[in-house]
C-alpha cells in the first residue's frame, strides 16, 4: 500500500512538472505538435462516437496501439472484433500512425490516447464506457490502468514484453512497477522466458500465447500483391533489403557494401525508417563519400545503372521482403532492432545489430542460430557473401519456415482464453 501511494504521488508530481515543458517543446517539435493538436480534439471525437451509438446493449471494445508497430500487433484482434456485434474505439499515442490509420472503416471511433492526467483519463473513460480495454506490448499508463481497475473494467495486455536489463526490474523501480503491472486484469505474453521475467512484477496468472504480430505478418504476406522493379533495373541480381535503417546503421551498411569484391553484383535496397529529406540526404552523402552510386525510388526516371536503391516511400517494407534474398534489419545499434518477423514469414535469412533484447523473437532467432548478429561492417559483408553458399541459405530458409509455422495462432489463443474468462460472451 505504501508503495502504491508513493508511486502515484511521485508520478503525478512528475507529470505536473513535465507538462509545461512538453507544451513549449511542441511549439518546435512537429510530432509533439501533432500530439497536442490531437489531444485538443479527443473529447469532440469521443462525443461524435457516442452520438453514433444506437444500441446501448452492444459492448464497446477499446483498443489501443502506441505506434505503427503496436498497431500491426492489434490488427488481428481488430479484424476479429470487426466480425462481432460490438463497437470498436481505437486510440493511438503516435501521430504518425494516427494520421495514417484513422480512416480505417473497422473503427466506430478513433482518437489520440488522452494524456495520463487523472481528470482527463476519468472523463474519457466515463464518456466512452468501454466493456474492456485491450493494449499491447508495454505502453502502460498508470492513471488509465488505475481508473479502469477502480471501475472494474477489465484491462487486457497482449504480447506483453519485458527484457532482462529493463529499468522496470531494477531494485529502486521494481516495487513501483509491480504496483503498475498488477493493475492489469489479464496478461498474455509471447514466451516462457518473458513470462518468467514478468512474474517478478505480476502476481496474477500469465498466459503464454505467442505474438499476434506473426498472425498479422503471415496474413499480410498471404495477400501481398506488390510488384517489384523490372528486370531492366534488377538484372537478375540477388536482392538485399536493408530495412528500418536509421543513422546508426549508415556506417555499418555503407562500409559493408564498399568492402564487397563487386558490390554491383547485388541489388541493394535501403529502406529508411523515416523518409524526410533530413533522413534521406545523410544516406546519399555517406554512400557518395565511399563512391557508391545510388538512386531514389521516387526518381526512378533518373536511373543510370546504379546498384543501390533508396526506397523513400512509407508503409511498404513488410511487403518488400518478399523479393529479398537476404535482409539486414536496422536500429540494432541504438534503440533496439525492428521487426524480425516480417522477413521471417518469407523465409528470408536476416541479420541485425547487438541491441536485440527488446524482442523475444529476435532473441529466439539468435539463440537458434537462424539469424546473424552484426557487430561491425565486416560481419555484414560476410553475411552478404552467404549468397555464394545457396545450400546454407536453403538450410536457414527451412529453419525459418519451421519457426514461423510454430508461431501461428496467437490471436485465436487469446480469443479462446478471453472466452474462458467470459469476457467475449455478450
Amino acid at each position: 500500500m505504501i508503495f502504491s501511494f508513493l508511486f502515484y504521488l511521485i508520478y503525478h508530481s512528475l507529470l505536473t512538472i513535465a507538462y509545461p515543458f512538453i507544451w513549449l517543446l511542441a511549439l518546435k517539435n512537429e510530432k509533439l505538435h501533432e500530439s497536442q493538436v490531437g489531444q485538443s480534439e479527443i473529447f469532440s471525437k469521443l462525443q461524435t462516437f457516442r452520438s453514433k451509438i444506437t444500441d446501448d446493449t452492444k459492448p464497446i471494445v477499446w483498443l489501443h496501439a502506441a505506434s505503427a508497430g503496436e498497431f500491426e500487433q492489434i490488427k488481428p484482434l481488430l479484424e476479429a472484433f470487426s466480425l462481432r456485434d460490438v463497437y470498436i474505439y481505437q486510440t493511438f499515442t503516435s501521430g504518425t500512425i494516427y494520421y495514417k490509420a484513422f480512416r480505417d472503416p473497422r473503427f466506430h471511433g478513433v482518437s489520440f490516447l488522452p494524456w495520463d492526467f487523472p481528470w482527463r483519463v476519468s472523463r474519457f473513460i466515463n464518456i466512452l464506457k468501454p466493456k474492456y480495454f485491450i493494449n499491447t506490448r508495454h505502453d502502460l499508463w498508470p492513471n488509465i490502468l488505475y481508473v479502469l481497475n477502480r471501475k472494474k473494467i477489465p484491462s487486457i495486455l497482449i504480447n506483453a514484453n519485458l527484457y532482462k536489463s529493463s529499468m522496470r526490474l531494477k531494485p529502486w523501480f521494481k516495487p513501483f512497477n509491480a504496483v503498475l503491472f498488477n493493475q492489469i486484469s489479464h496478461l498474455f505474453t509471447v514466451s516462457s522466458d518473458v513470462a518468467e521475467l514478468i512474474q517478478k512484477l505480476y502476481t496474477k496468472e500469465i498466459m503464454i500465447t505467442g505474438d499476434t504480430r506473426f498472425d498479422q505478418v503471415i496474413n499480410r504476406a498471404e495477400h501481398n500483391e506488390m510488384v517489384f522493379l523490372g528486370d531492366d533495373v534488377v538484372k537478375n541480381r540477388p536482392i538485399i533489403i536493408y530495412g528500418s535503417v536509421i543513422e546508426t546503421d549508415l556506417e555499418i551498411i555503407s562500409h559493408a557494401i564498399s568492402k564487397l569484391d563487386s558490390y554491383d553484383a547485388y541489388f541493394h535496397v535501403i529502406v529508411p525508417h523515416e523518409v524526410s529529406e533530413r533522413d534521406i540526404v545523410p544516406i546519399e552523402v555517406e554512400l557518395y563519400r565511399l563512391k557508391l552510386a545510388s538512386f531514389r525510388k521516387t526518381e526512378l526516371h533518373l536511373y543510370h545503372d546504379e546498384s543501390i536503391l533508396i526506397w523513400n516511400s512509407v508503409g511498404e517494407l513488410a511487403d518488400l521482403y518478399k523479393f529479398a534474398t537476404l535482409a539486414y534489419i536496422g536500429a540494432g545499434f541504438s534503440t533496439g532492432v525492428h521487426s524480425v518477423a516480417e522477413p521471417s514469414v518469407y523465409c528470408v535469412p536476416s541479420a541485425h545489430g547487438p541491441h536485440y533484447d527488446l524482442l523475444a523473437e529476435a532473441i529466439e532467432l539468435i539463440d537458434l542460430g537462424i539469424s546473424t548478429l552484426i557487430r561491425k561492417s565486416d560481419d555484414l559483408t560476410d553475411f552478404i557473401r552467404l549468397i555464394a553458399s545457396p545450400e546454407l541459405i536453403d538450410f536457414k530458409k527451412n529453419d525459418l519456415k519451421k519457426y514461423v509455422s510454430e508461431r501461428k495462432g496467437a490471436t485465436q489463443k487469446i480469443l479462446k482464453a478471453l472466452n474462458l474468462y467470459s469476457l467475449l460472451i455478450f
